[in-house]
């Protein structure tokens, strides 16, 4: 395996790469490619402290690559045409030559990184097939950290069949640009309970493996707010914003100093959970979401907790989630145009009103506000 240009590649310099994760810094490149330098930034369009059961008992903040793609397709304008799976001695035999994949692996397998042969985790990397039977695979890959094994910097590779081979499996992804101009995203902000996701860490009894997850999803959290200040600000973030991104990156820094010495026997200090809810409660301030900064939805909050609650019946779900949310319709689990359909039926029974048909376009039926927009000109707003 040799660096086939300079460790830090033209195509990959412009990447803020320092502020994304190793699925979205990848992605990054294929949306600046296709729409131009800086599109990449439209990820930090979405600001979450949502999180899902791990695959241990610990919860993570770091969403399924499923979310990770969707979100790539709303805010970056691309759309995913083709997904494969193959073991590193197939992968002639599902890219053309000449052609170009996203690709996600285990980063212990991959030769370029400094996780290799020493952590597990799911990584993204852009792979180009050689033009002929005999050439080299070219790997680019604008992930940027610094590990305790080394830096991960931005660069690109060429690497031989025989070393991918030791790609165990690699989810190989078609992803090419969205049809028409890329709109602007929509902010969306999502800020929802966390009293479970913090319990379990407080009650974790193996605290190294308790740390380690932390220092994973505070590092996550500190970058994703970092990301979003630089799509949302114009030009330096404001003083209480600058305040609240350098408190996240003095957590990662002490969460993950508290995990090494734990690892090396030594005793936890106290408050490093108490001090992740309090930056997590201090989000709400700095990053409100719609309603809580003063109805910026324009929707009376009657008017959506009622529209809330009866899309949640028919979509079998609880209405905090919509509420709590963005209210993106599209997100939640069974969603689909058929289920449209009840919803608006439900809607015009329960409120004994007819919609009108020319406000029933696709911009006002994948969301909770579009739907409240639907209803307030039917009702008048009552």
């Amino acid at each position: 395996m040799h660096v086939t240009t300079e460790q830090r590649p033209a195509a990959l310099s412009h990447i803020r790469a320092d502020v994304l994760d190793c699925v979205q810094s990848n992605l990054a490149v294929l949306a600046d490619h296709f729409h131009g330098t800086g599109t990449h930034l439209r990820l930090g369009s979405k600001l979450s402290s949502r999180w899902y059961p791990g695959d241990d008992d610990l919860p993570t903040v770091d969403p399924p690559l499923t979310e990770g793609l969707a979100e790539a397709e709303r805010a970056l304008h691309l759309t995913v045409r083709g997904r494969e799976s193959a073991t590193g001695g197939e992968l002639g035999a599902h890219i053309e030559p000449g052609g170009l994949r996203y690709a996600v692996a285990d980063a212990y397998e991959m030769p370029w990184l400094p996780y290799h042969g020493r952590q597990r985790m799911a990584h993204s990397f852009l792979l180009m097939a050689p033009a002929s039977a005999d050439g080299a695979w070219s790997v680019a890959d604008a992930y940027d950290n610094d590990t305790q094994w080394g830096p991960a910097k931005p660069g690109s590779w060429s690497l031989t069949a025989g070393e991918l081979a030791g790609l165990s499996r690699v989810e190989l992804f078609d992803i090419g640009p969205g049809s028409g101009t890329p709109p602007l995203p929509r902010h969306r902000i999502e800020h929802v309970p966390v009293d479970g996701y913090l319990a379990a860490f407080e009650a974790g009894r193996d605290r190294e493996r308790v740390l380690h997850r932390m220092t994973g999803d505070i590092w996550l959290l500190a970058r994703s707010r970092r990301l979003h200040a630089l799509f949302t600000a114009d030009g330096a973030p404001d003083e209480d914003t600058a305040h609240h991104l350098e408190n996240w990156d003095k957590l990662a820094t002490q969460v993950y100093v508290t995990y090494r010495r734990v690892a090396r026997g030594r005793p936890e200090p106290a408050g490093t959970v108490a001090r992740l809810a309090e930056l997590l409660e201090a989000d709400r301030k700095i990053f409100p979401a719609p309603d809580e900064a003063g109805g910026v939805s324009g929707e009376p909050e009657g008017l959506r907790q009622r529209v809330a609650a009866e899309v949640a019946a028919v979509l079998d779900t609880d209405a905090s989630v919509l509420l709590g949310g963005d209210g993106d319709l599209t997100a939640i689990a069974g969603f689909t145009s058929f289920r449209m359909v009840d919803i608006i039926d439900r809607l015009e029974a329960r409120l004994a009103v007819e919609f009108d048909s020319d406000a029933l376009v696709p911009e006002n039926l994948r969301s909770l506000d579009g739907l409240c927009r639907i209803v307030r000109g039917a009702t008048g707003g009552r």
